[in-house]
């Protein structure tokens, strides 16, 4: 066969080519793979199943710098205050939003001891001092928000977790006082934070009920 000027294909040849092509492309058509390794579906529990969300706002959270004196971003997520309906209890969760695993940037309980203030260079924000599960460290958090009307809205619900414990605790307290007893013993915890002396704990121990 002649192709052109001075081009020549043996058509046997040709034909050969084609009918090996036609082979191969037949032998792949008919590959099956079966699948060897079937994967189990994997629940990822975040901790929160159980928890009621009382506020969620997107919010950028800082943290002071006690080296440098200043504030740094934490991180930018979904502020939420979370309630155990079994166990009772108020906390305050954060993620942050940019990472693909959504890392906890801060996690601590809600107690009446905590107070909220305003920050001196925005009225979006505001300031608190806990001790964070995150890091297991007393620190200095503020929390920025796009208005004030938000931050105001956080603060709200943050200090009816406070007047809701309050109450609890008074209901404890006076259970507490009825089986106290002057005879029975007492200890005390002195509490330490960066090697300074924050606080003492005074505990009862109710020696005529479990001796």
């Amino acid at each position: 066969m002649f192709i052109g000027k001075g081009r020549y294909i043996d058509s046997r040849n040709h034909d050969q080519q084609c009918a090996q092509n036609e082979g191969e492309k037949t032998r792949s058509e008919e590959i099956h793979f079966e699948l060897i390794v079937s994967l189990r579906k994997v629940s990822v529990r975040s901790g929160e199943e159980n928890e009621e969300i009382l506020f969620k706002e997107r919010t950028k959270l800082y943290h002071w710098d006690r080296k440098l004196n200043q504030w740094k971003e934490r991180g930018v997520g979904d502020l939420k205050i979370l309630f155990h309906p079994v166990k009772k209890n108020y906390r305050l969760l954060m993620r942050r939003e940019r990472e693909q695993v959504l890392r906890v940037c801060a996690n601590h309980s809600i107690s009446p001891s905590i107070e909220l203030k305003p920050m001196n260079t925005s009225a979006n924000a505001l300031v608190w001092t806990a001790t964070d599960y995150s890091d297991g460290k007393m620190e200095q958090l503020a929390a920025k928000f796009k208005t004030p009307e938000l931050a105001e809205s956080f603060r709200r619900a943050f200090t009816d977790c406070q007047s809701h414990m309050s109450q609890t605790d008074a209901a404890q307290v006076s259970a507490t006082e009825a089986l106290s007893r002057d005879s029975n013993p007492v200890v005390f915890f002195n509490i330490t934070i960066d090697d300074e002396h924050a606080g003492r704990i005074i505990s009862e121990l109710f020696a005529h009920i479990m001796p």
